[in-house]
């Protein structure tokens, strides 16, 4: 069964059953399809989980190029053993605002509500961020849209 935002054809992949292989240290690429149906952003991470089944770290993937729905990050394994990975897709509303407003807001279609659901996206997303890792930040960035003067 394919979820809302399907990941599909992730490499590398097993071949007639045997594994990819790479060397402790070794970085090596990881990509997948990942995509969701109308317009919003997606986003993923490559989650690596080593040979005694510790999990991490996240590394989130980019877009190779926009508009193309393929994704890639470097992994790389620190210990030698049978490593698995798994790709983690996630819709991302800040990346959906941030697109959908440099587009609205020097067009000046509805640039103070634009700012607005902006700010209240911020200000939900902090909620999320540890303080010691920048959640003052976003919450000044979330006030600075709502500063209309």
């Amino acid at each position: 069964m394919i979820g809302r935002i399907p990941v599909l054809d992730i490499r590398p992949r097993l071949d007639d059953g045997r594994p990819a292989k790479a060397v402790a240290g070794e970085t090596f690429d990881v990509s997948a399809t990942v995509f969701r149906e109308g317009h919003g952003a997606v986003a993923a991470n490559v989650v690596l989980t080593g040979p005694a089944g510790r999990t991490g770290p996240w590394t989130p993937m980019a877009e190779l190029r926009p508009g193309t729905d393929r994704f890639t990050a470097e992994v790389t394994p620190d210990a030698e053993g049978r490593w698995t990975y798994t790709v983690e897709a996630w819709a991302d509303p800040v990346t959906t605002w941030r697109r959908d407003a440099a587009v609205k807001i020097p067009a000046g279609l509805g640039t103070e509500l634009t700012l607005r659901e902006g700010a209240d996206l911020l200000t939900r997303a902090a909620d999320g961020v540890p303080k010691d890792a920048g959640r003052e930040a976003v919450l000044a960035a979330a006030d600075a849209l709502r500063d209309t003067t």
